[in-house]
């Protein structure tokens, strides 16, 4: 699965108009429980991933040894990729395509001045090799890449050579409605963790079914999600980032595979006690928002809106 990078407190996703997509037509099944099974990965099969965030900021800092700092940030970021299976060896994926679309990062500061900055991945095409216990990155042809694009192709090829393990984390037997799956919730905080550094910690993730839905492609559970970010203050920002999130994700239940999910929260900025003890106050609000979804490419239904 591709990565979650945080940065400056904020996903470090790629900034791109994502094209709003129609609601899936949900039919709630009346069955009350689901079981998830476990699939060979298909060679050939593409998926167009889509993660993203948006975030509203309206934040100031006062302290007695400085002037009134706002913290002001309005954006919506997101990244579109498609992967595609090339060779498997079982559930285990082992060389697989990257295609990425736009990848911009954008900085915006308090006046609304953006600085746009293209990824060295942006509009290119990368194939990933796991071997000899690393994965090795070129071109379409076979060619060596940049440092800088091995980098971030690494990040989001993380799974290569392994087994899916948000899939592996799904019981054997059966998930009951209102059953809480501990396991699935430590592999997806795993996968959000993905290629951030220690200070960004995804923590308290709680997992749980909430209804079980028909589908085209085989029933599909629907999870209540919750998970809380908590970004740790640095040389830079005396100040503790805290987001609270909550929504759902969807699970088609033939490979226990991630369709999608949707969680947003209130933002909070906790000053260090060593700030809090000279008089430091953060006041205002904010407001984040987090989805992703895998699909075949072309297919509309399960961008989270």
């Amino acid at each position: 699965m591709p990565s979650w990078v945080i940065a400056v407190g904020l996903l470090a996703l790629s900034p791109l108009d994502v094209e709003a997509n129609e609601p899936p037509r949900i039919v709630v099944s009346k069955a009350r429980a689901l079981t998830f099974t476990q699939k060979d990965a298909v060679v050939g099969q593409a998926e167009e991933v889509r993660m993203g965030m948006q975030m509203e900021l309206a934040f100031y800092v006062t302290a007695p040894d400085m002037e009134p700092e706002p913290i002001d940030v309005s954006s919506e970021m997101a990244q579109i990729l498609v992967h595609t299976v090339l060779e498997a060896k079982g559930p285990v994926v082992t060389r697989a395509r990257i295609a990425y679309d736009d990848v911009v990062d954008v900085m915006k500061d308090p006046e609304g001045r953006q600085k746009r900055v293209v990824a060295p991945v942006s509009h290119k095409t990368y194939v990933g090799a796991f071997k000899e216990g690393r994965i090795e990155v070129t071109d379409t042809q076979g060619q060596p890449v940049s440092p800088e694009e091995v980098e971030a192709v690494r990040k989001d090829l993380g799974g290569l050579g392994e087994v899916d393990p948000v899939a592996a984390a799904f019981p054997k037997g059966a998930v009951k409605v209102g059953m809480k799956l501990e396991p699935v919730a430590r592999a997806l905080e795993k996968f959000l963790q993905q290629g951030n550094p220690p200070s960004a910690r995804f923590h308290k993730t709680r997992v749980q079914l909430h209804e079980v839905h028909e589908d085209p492609r085989g029933p599909i559970g629907l999870f209540s999600l919750s998970t809380t970010l908590e970004i740790a203050p640095d040389e830079q920002s005396p100040l503790t980032t805290t987001i609270a999130y909550q929504g759902t994700m969807r699970v088609l239940a033939e490979g226990a595979r991630l369709l999608s999910f949707n969680v947003e929260g209130p933002v909070t900025y906790t000053p260090t006690p060593a700030r809090k003890a000279q008089g430091m106050k953060v006041k205002g609000k904010g407001h984040s928002v987090l989805f992703f979804s895998a699909q075949p490419p072309g297919q509309k239904g399960d961008a989270p809106r």
